[in-house]
């Protein structure tokens, strides 16, 4: 994997993974830990990039309300997404 900060591709994996589950790395030349998301415009939300991509995906393709997918969202087991009946993810 390609360091985000300085392009260079000697890096080590870590054992360490963050709170959502992936993976960390080390840069040999800068030093630098990142993940798979450094550097992307996913890097911020709180929530993983599938559940993201999958609510977007179904908003666009689908025209869906953000009520109806916080309902197919609750049925799926997706509990956090969902509060008061509003999606928050």
């Amino acid at each position: 994997m390609n360091c985000p900060h300085c392009a260079l591709t000697a890096t080590k994996e870590q054992t360490k993974q963050t709170s959502l589950g992936y993976q960390t790395f080390r840069c040999l030349g800068c030093k630098r830990i990142f993940n798979e998301r450094t550097g992307t415009p996913f890097n911020f939300l709180e929530y993983p990039t599938e559940i993201v991509l999958l609510v977007l995906l179904w908003r666009l393709r689908y025209a869906l309300s953000l009520r109806d997918l916080a309902e197919m969202f609750l049925e799926r087991g997706f509990e956090g997404c969902v509060a008061r009946n509003k999606l928050i993810c």
